[in-house]
């Protein structure tokens, strides 16, 4: 029964048992992120060029580029103090969200810091250049922490178990949804040929991968721009069917198990595991956000007392 003590005041909801896994995850990605800023190669000169700049000045269009580039600026003028600045901010959401007393203001300071990071960070994810696609981490890691961050805040309608996700699947396929349509949109040429866009983004995957995997992307980035509309299309109607196929029943466990090994796939080959090899990573990219949505779409996640209506109780009963 809900509390009567004056003093302590009516109970927030419990926070949904169901979505623990997924904060988990979110808090993991922001620890990780923490981590790889303090890397000792992120203390170096090239981090300005590499990282700092690189969202800046490549391929955004002037206006977008005028703005960037003085924010990049100040930043490389006070590295090491940001470097440390943010793996502190980065560390403490990801440390408030495992602490379910602290879970609330981490999910918003999560949401307000991806926007900083998407904009400051990641320069959009690119989405202004013509050369983003989801296959090489667009829209862009830090907009799908946001994403997450939004999708995870706790439900207070006693119909849904107060957040649970088994009861709340119709956010979860929206977003896995826009995010694979917008990957098919993503294909549609504004500024350049679609082939050339797929060799650029696979020889710029290639530039942070061992040698290994570094031909395979070579050797893809020549298939690319020999077959890019072929492949482009191909590709767009693939996603499609993905974005669909989540809403179909008898569809649903195959485009989730489908989604998941084109995810992988893309953040092997497209994404070079976000570039944590390289020693200049700052983040693992935005595969394994898509992962902890497809995790999510599983289906419920909460205890089976969560996914069952209970009993109202007897007052006598609840006296006792």
């Amino acid at each position: 029964m809900p509390s009567s003590d004056p003093v302590a005041g009516p109970r927030r909801p419990p926070l949904p048992v169901g979505n623990a896994a997924l904060r988990w995850g979110l808090a993991a990605l922001w620890i990780v992120d923490a981590a790889l800023q303090l890397q000792p190669s992120m203390f170096t000169r090239s981090v300005a060029g590499n990282v700092i700049y690189n969202a800046a000045l490549m391929y955004q269009p002037g206006w977008l580029e005028r703005f960037l580039y003085s924010a990049a600026s100040l930043e490389a003028s006070h590295l090491h103090l940001l470097l440390l600045a943010i793996a502190a901010i980065q560390l403490s959401l990801g440390v408030g969200l495992l602490i379910p007393a602290t879970v609330r203001p981490a999910l918003v300071g999560s949401m307000a810091w991806a926007l900083v990071v998407w904009v400051f960070g990641q320069g959009l994810g690119f989405m202004a250049t013509g050369t983003a696609m989801i296959e090489f981490g667009a829209p862009g890691s830090a907009i799908l922490y946001l994403t997450l961050a939004a999708l995870l805040w706790p439900s207070t309608a006693p119909s849904v178990g107060a957040g649970a996700i088994g009861h709340d699947q119709t956010r979860w396929r929206s977003a896995w949804s826009a995010f694979w349509v917008l990957g098919a949109l993503l294909h549609i040429p504004f500024r350049y040929p679609p082939g050339a866009v797929l060799a650029y983004n696979f020889q710029t995957a290639a530039q942070l991968q061992p040698p290994v995997l570094a031909h395979l992307d070579y050797q893809w980035a020549r298939f690319a721009y020999a077959h890019g509309l072929g492949l482009s299309l191909a590709l767009a109607v693939w996603e499609l069917g993905l974005a669909t196929a989540v809403w179909i029943p008898h569809l649903r466990r195959p485009a989730i198990i489908v989604g998941v090994i084109s995810t992988i796939g893309f953040w092997v080959f497209g994404q070079a595991l976000g570039g944590v090899l390289s020693g200049l990573s700052t983040d693992p990219n935005s595969a394994p956000v898509v992962l902890l949505m497809a995790f999510a779409l599983r289906g419920p996640l909460s205890s089976s007392q969560d996914q069952r209506p209970r009993r109202a109780e007897h007052p006598a009963l609840a006296a006792k």
